[in-house]
């Protein structure tokens, strides 16, 4: 009865098209889904400039069944993503598809459908390392660096044998294939492992697949993974550099970027998603990177999303006044921000918790010894949970921490942090004598340049 229901609802769809004089061809993928934790709906991801973007979700029946019915604006690949199994999918406008997703993997159910057995082949190919590169993974080198050569000699082997018939595809596939390998190659050094591999200990494949030039066309913004493997790449390149003993600077990601990625459309996709995007204020900081990285930013699409962006951080931008907050010392007094115009204010926003705060407690003592007598108040602000303030004021005693002491009354839900969109600590920000915006995203303690931000607004 169900498989009628489809049929009939199938062939309406169909005569609604020829009724109305439509010339699209839809696609359809028909599923099941068995796996231990069943999901109650399912989602279809197109990919869109070397990402997923959510297309559409279905729900999923009882018995599992599920399916997707949809013109295609473009012909490639696409991916059902259901937890820890991911499904790619060749898809173009009319193909019509069957799968089985298990917990150990899917399995495609025509053999007539030559593309996607080829993609469900390189699934199983390349799975070892996907799984061995998912979070919560126990393999280590050891485990999986004498299975790369068997790997790869399978992928090269896979690659050869490409002969659907659509040469589209197998071009597209061949790509997708190789670009992968070596995806999954140094994806696997950047996540967190028990034991990591020295890297002059590193098998020669990479040093192989490192060689030679980079990203010389757009065709990796095909692929699901399209821009990850940029990060994952440059990653490389920056041990490789560190095993040299050279300290990589500030900007050696985005230096690396630029002498290693050959396109520019891709260089401007990793400036825009590794710093452009990441920046909490439309101040002079951010001003000053997209200056230098704007020329980068090609396409509509890339600017689009900037534009998007910065629409997001410009009320926090310098100059701009800014939004107060209070807090209480150890003694109980509230302490407001506008309370301290006509001095400049630098504010810790830290908690006792926080080990990468209390890094930062012995360069920030230095820095208000260095500058003291000047027009400047140094406020910490601890956002430690109310159960947990005599823990503060003992540390405030114990580590004769100096400056303003101030703690929020509700923690991260303080007007601190839901005022200034605060997340992650330690945040260090900085406010002028007119009360107005520096910047929200300082440099710390133990970065000169903070030093030097403070001087040139206490002229």
């Amino acid at each position: 009865m169900k498989n009628f229901k489809v049929l009939v609802l199938f062939c309406m769809i169909v005569v609604t098209q020829i009724v109305y004089g439509q010339q699209i061809k839809m696609a359809m993928i028909q599923g099941k889904i068995t796996v231990k934790n069943m999901p109650k709906e399912i989602a279809l991801y197109s990919i869109v400039n070397g990402e997923t973007v959510l297309h559409s979700k279905v729900n999923v029946d009882e018995d599992g069944n599920f399916g997707f019915y949809f013109a295609p604006s473009y012909s490639g690949f696409y991916r059902i993503a259901e937890r820890k199994i991911p499904v790619r999918l060749y898809i173009t406008p009319g193909k019509k598809t069957s799968i089985d997703i298990t917990d150990e993997g899917y399995s495609v159910l025509e053999a007539t459908d030559k593309e996607n057995k080829k993609m469900e082949e390189w699934s199983n190919i390349i799975g070892k390392m996907k799984n061995a590169n998912s979070l919560g993974a126990m393999n280590t080198y050891r485990d999986i660096f004498p299975e790369m050569p068997a790997i790869e000699k399978q992928k090269n082997t896979f690659v050869a044998n490409l002969k659907t018939g659509n040469n589209s595809f197998d071009k597209l596939m061949e790509a997708m294939s190789e670009a992968d390998f070596e995806y999954e190659l140094f994806h696997f050094l950047n996540m967190p492992r028990t034991v990591h591999p020295k890297f002059d200990s590193l098998p020669d494949i990479y040093r192989k697949y490192a060689a030679g030039p980079h990203y010389t066309s757009t065709a990796s913004m095909k692929y699901d993974f399209g821009q990850q493997s940029i990060g994952a790449y440059l990653m490389y390149m920056y041990s490789e550099k560190m095993s040299k003993g050279v300290k990589p600077g500030p900007d050696f990601m985005q230096q690396s970027a630029i002498e290693n990625i050959k396109n520019d459309t891709l260089k401007g996709w990793y400036f825009l998603n590794n710093n452009l995007v990441r920046a909490r204020a439309f101040d002079q900081k951010y001003r000053d990177m997209a200056e230098k990285y704007k020329p980068y930013i090609l396409t509509d699409a890339q600017k689009q999303k900037l534009h998007n962006f910065e629409l997001t951080i410009r009320t926090f931008g310098d100059g701009e006044q800014a939004i107060n907050f209070d807090g209480k010392t150890p003694a109980g007094k509230t302490v407001a921000l506008n309370d301290l115009k006509g001095k400049v204010v630098l504010v810790d926003v830290w908690a006792t918790w926080c080990g990468p705060c209390r890094k930062e407690i012995p360069a920030l003592q230095k820095l208000e010894k260095e500058m003291e007598g000047k027009d400047i108040v140094f406020m910490s602000y601890s956002i430690d949970e109310k159960k947990d303030y005599d823990k503060w004021k003992k540390m405030i005693v114990d580590s004769t921490l100096g400056g303003l002491q101030l703690i929020g009354d509700l923690a991260w839900k303080s007007d601190i942090c839901t005022n200034y969109k605060i997340t992650g600590i330690p945040r260090f920000m900085l406010f002028d004598k007119e009360g107005k915006i520096v910047t929200i995203d300082s440099p710390r303690p133990s970065n000169p340049d903070l030093k030097t931000l403070i001087e040139k607004h206490l002229k």
